[in-house]
C-alpha cells in the first residue's frame, strides 16, 4: 500500500510539473510528436505468476517515474473480482518520450522477464481530455489540469 501511494503521489507530482512547466498551455501548439502522450493498457496475466508479475511490475514502474524525465505517471490496477486482469494507466510527455521508455534497460528487464506470464496485452491509445492533479498531493491544495 505504501509503495502504491507513493507512485501515486510521484504519478501526481509529475503531472504537476508537467503542467507547470507549460506543456499543458502549449499542447494545442505541439506537434503529435511533442503532445503528452496517455496509453491504457489491458493485461491478462496467468494467476500461477500473479504475485511475481506483480513485483517486477512494480520494480518497472518505479524505476520508469524515478529515472526518465518523460515519464509522467504510470499507475497499475487489478479488477476487483478478477485480480488477473491488470489495467495500466500511462502518461508520457510526449511520443518521443514513449518511445525512449521502450529502450530502457528496465522497461527492457520488465518485458522479458514477464513475457511467458502475460496471456494477453491490449494497447489503447486515448486522447487526452482533461487530466487534473493536486498540485501539492492532498486534499484542499491547488488542482492542477491539462
Amino acid at each position: 500500500m505504501k509503495r502504491s501511494m507513493m507512485m501515486i503521489g510521484a504519478g501526481i507530482l509529475g503531472l504537476a510539473a508537467m503542467v507547470t512547466s507549460g506543456l499543458g498551455t502549449k499542447a494545442q501548439a505541439q506537434t503529435p510528436q511533442e503532445r503528452p502522450m496517455v496509453r491504457i493498457a489491458e493485461l491478462e496475466i496467468d494467476p500461477a505468476y500473479l504475485e511475481a508479475y506483480k513485483a517486477i511490475l512494480a520494480e518497472e514502474q518505479e524505476a520508469s517515474v524515478r529515472l526518465e524525465p518523460g515519464v509522467l505517471m504510470l499507475h497499475s490496477v487489478a479488477i476487483a473480482d478478477d485480480p488477473a486482469h491488470i489495467r495500466l494507466l500511462e502518461v508520457y510527455a510526449s511520443r518521443t518520450a514513449y518511445e525512449a521508455h521502450l529502450k530502457a534497460p528496465h522497461f527492457i528487464k520488465y518485458k522479458t522477464s514477464t513475457e511467458t506470464m502475460v496471456r494477453s496485452l491490449k494497447l489503447i491509445e486515448t486522447t487526452p481530455i482533461l487530466l487534473c492533479a493536486k498540485s501539492k498531493g492532498r486534499a484542499g491544495g491547488p488542482v492542477t489540469c491539462l
